[in-house]
């Protein structure tokens, strides 16, 4: 089995990290510039990568943690109507 693909992939996940770390000024959160570089180097622009089985897999679980972490962010009470304002939407739906 060839790990290039996969070697690319933590190269990436290696230099966001330190680019961010150099240029401290860049308002950027690390995953979206992970997600750019994702883009840039894979099958749509450059196509240096090639998604194989190892970085699909890597992939499917990369988004499911970035997923459960932005759910982990989500605050329920702010979502919370008053009672009255809930029921009297719900009227006007049925």
């Amino acid at each position: 089995m060839n790990y290039d693909n996969l070697v690319a992939v933590l190269a990436v996940a290696v230099a966001v990290p330190l680019v961010l770390a150099a240029v401290p000024r860049v308002p950027v959160p690390g995953p979206v510039l992970e997600i750019v570089a994702g883009i840039v180097l894979g099958p749509a622009v450059l196509d240096l990568v090639q998604p194989d089985q190892a970085v699909r897999l890597l992939s499917t679980i990369g988004l499911a943690f970035l997923l459960f972490l932005a759910g982990l962010e989500i605050d329920v009470r702010r979502f919370r109507w008053p009672r009255a304002l809930s029921c009297r939407l719900v009227s006007c739906m049925a």
